[in-house]
């Protein structure tokens, strides 16, 4: 089925009441699966008993300076951690098929030679490395919009760059919509968008979801086509649950990539929040994303309302830097994770030699500040200047951290 709209651009209008509920044995069947699959992936998360340990050595990404990792863990997100950490790197030591509950008595024995330590723990393994001096990071966190009654109350909740720039250039560009179920162009949205993007973005740390997956989603929602002069641009995979949309996947065609795809994922967020509202639906769930901070798909999120949750991922990285070389301190730089901090999410910004100034809380404010996220704290290995501090006290959820006189800054940084 297909079901084509033009651009709209609405200035009021009222969400209308959600589709009712299935009955009888229709919402018996919704339940039974529903519970299998939340089930299963808790059963999958908990039977990853198996461990690889390595030891890899390269130059840091940002600086190119020597660093030297100790990863252990199931191996899920390893691709990404060197992503991460490395410009280019090797692989000097494997240990494959280690118990994965002697996380902590591997790692001590092996973390003394190096610079960087990483775990990679899902759950419920994840809780051996609790509250024992590790960065803990959700390997991914999720971000939804709450939709208000009345759709002029909506754009409140964007970013200002959201309401000008992405608005502008959806119409500038005549962009529009529609909604499609059938096979054919499922199939065509995996092979020629979905996997493409997330290849040439990702490279090897692309997380590439089977087919049947897709296909099964679209057939309980639907696949929203971004159409441009009538031809396809791009597209992201809708499924409603619980008065809830979530945007699941997405993609654009080969040709649609860097500069000339402007205005492509703006249009897949305004469109699909207008669908979203249309269809009664109380949230727009943009589902996972990576939790750093100057994450480009973290930031486009915020800038469509995005508000933090930590409920996305069963997988945990806990990091923990061994020292201060220039190569750590590089990483830390380049990488302000959200991490996990006494029940609650924070903001890890590492300023290091510089010290903090009254424009690094401003940009905190500006460029990481996000409902969600308990707070921003800025750490600095020199002592802040007068001025940033007084602007810390007149910005709510932003801290200075002064690391200066810290006898062990790094475990101040972690905890």
């Amino acid at each position: 089925m297909n079901t084509e709209s033009a651009s709209k651009f609405p200035g009021a209008g009222v969400r209308p009441a959600p589709a009712p509920p299935p009955g009888g044995l229709a919402r018996l069947r919704s339940a039974v699966e529903r519970g299998y699959w939340d089930s299963l992936e808790y059963l999958e998360s908990a039977a990853h008993r198996k461990a690889v340990m390595l030891l890899m050595s390269g130059a840091e990404k940002h600086s190119g300076a020597p660093l030297r990792t100790l990863y252990f863990g199931s191996g899920n997100h390893l691709a990404y951690v060197q992503s991460l950490v490395y410009r280019e790197h090797r692989v000097d030591a494997e240990h494959p098929g280690l118990r994965i509950w002697n996380v902590r008595r591997c790692v001590r024995q092996r973390s003394s030679d190096v610079d960087l330590v990483v775990a990679d723990l899902p759950w419920p393994w994840h809780g051996l490395l609790r509250g024992c001096g590790y960065l803990e990071v959700p390997a991914w966190i999720n971000q939804r919009m709450p939709l208000p009654e009345r759709w002029q109350d909506v754009p409140s909740q964007w970013r200002r760059s959201a309401r000008g720039e992405d608005l502008r250039s959806i119409r500038k560009q005549g962009l529009a919509y529609r909604l499609v179920r059938d096979e054919q162009t499922v199939r065509r949205f995996y092979e020629e968008m979905y996997v493409p993007h997330l290849t040439r973005r990702f490279g090897q740390a692309a997380y590439i979801e089977p087919e049947w997956k897709i296909r099964y989603c679209v057939e309980n929602g639907s696949l929203m086509e971004i159409l441009r002069d009538g031809r396809v641009a791009a597209a992201q995979v809708l499924w409603e649950n619980r008065e809830m949309m979530h945007f699941l996947w997405a993609g654009t065609v080969d040709e649609e990539y860097g500069a000339q795809s402007r205005g492509l994922f703006p249009a897949l967020y305004y469109f699909g929040i207008l669908h979203a509202f249309e269809s009664g639906c109380r949230e727009a769930d943009y589902c996972g994303t990576r939790a750093l901070l100057g994450d480009g798909i973290f930031q486009i999120k915020r800038r469509w309302g995005g508000r933090v949750y930590d409920g996305w991922s069963r997988d945990t990285l806990f990091l923990r830097p061994r020292n201060l070389d220039p190569a750590n301190r590089a990483f830390l730089a380049h990488n302000p994770h959200i991490a996990r901090t006494a029940g609650a999410l924070v903001g890890k910004v590492f300023i290091g030699d510089e010290p903090a100034g009254p424009e690094h809380v401003t940009r905190a404010d500006q460029i990481y500040a996000s409902p969600g996220i308990g707070g921003i704290q800025l750490y600095s290995l020199r002592p802040p200047r007068p001025e940033a501090l007084v602007a810390a006290r007149e910005m709510p959820g932003i801290e200075i951290v002064d690391l200066s006189g810290e006898p062990e800054p790094l475990s101040v940084y972690c905890r």
